[in-house]
């Protein structure tokens, strides 16, 4: 595994940095993670733990896509300016 600092921006002068850590692919499928899970993270002495987030995904709708359309074209047409 490897610590890389990277450039996030510069901004007035100042450089703004972001950290980023490289773990081989073989530990990502031991975990059973995969691209763009949301993981969590502690500092417990001297060492960062991160494990996968325990959040829900969202909710899917059991409703078909088109009553879905339908009912935000009704909140929509709610909100028009008038005049």
């Amino acid at each position: 595994m490897r610590l890389h600092k990277v450039i996030n921006r510069v901004y007035e002068g100042t450089t703004y940095y972001r950290w980023t850590v490289s773990i081989p692919p073989k530990r990502i499928r031991e975990l059973g993670w995969t691209d763009g899970q949301e993981l969590d993270a502690a500092v417990r002495g001297s060492s960062l733990w991160i494990q996968a987030a325990l959040r829900t995904p969202p909710r899917q709708f059991d409703r078909p896509a088109d009553s879905l359309e339908e009912e935000l074209r009704r909140k929509t047409l709610g909100r028009r300016p008038r005049g």
